[in-house]
């Protein structure tokens, strides 16, 4: 485990993430894909009608992609134990996101694994857009 996030404080970001944006045709393909029918996920017309800026990235991809940045700080060895969240805010077509991962806790070691509980913070347009608490066990080294 790296020495910089055994000596992180609480209230720390100790990992940034940036994606960038998803574009129409990423949000028309994850709708088919697990079914989704609101049309303001991958019409800009309807959106824009429904009283919208633009298309919105569906809450679930949100998470999805949440997911992903928790298990990429984890690692091969590592888990995502548990995510909790919050939508707080919409996230439009062709908006980058910044994903923060925040030390809500001191660091626990046990039997070879580092359980470490995070605040997880997701920034478009200096916004935040989604907010969370994540538990991940690391392999301590």
């Amino acid at each position: 485990m790296p020495v910089t996030l055994l000596q992180a404080k609480v209230g720390e970001v100790i990992h940034r993430h940036a994606r960038g944006p998803a574009t129409l045709s990423q949000l028309a393909y994850y709708c088919a894909a697990v079914g989704v029918v609101d049309p303001i996920h991958y019409d800009r017309l309807f959106a824009r009608e429904a009283g919208f800026p633009d298309a919105v990235v569906n809450g679930s991809l949100r998470i999805a992609w949440m997911s992903q940045v928790l298990a990429d700080f984890a690692g091969p060895e590592g888990r995502l134990v548990r995510l909790r969240c919050n939508h707080r805010g919409l996230l439009l077509v062709g908006q980058p996101m910044v994903t923060e991962l925040v030390l809500a806790e001191p660091i626990q070691s046990e039997a070879g694994m580092t359980q470490i509980r995070l605040d997880v913070r997701c920034v478009a347009s200096g916004e935040i857009c989604d907010s969370g608490e994540a538990l991940c066990e690391l392999q301590l080294r």
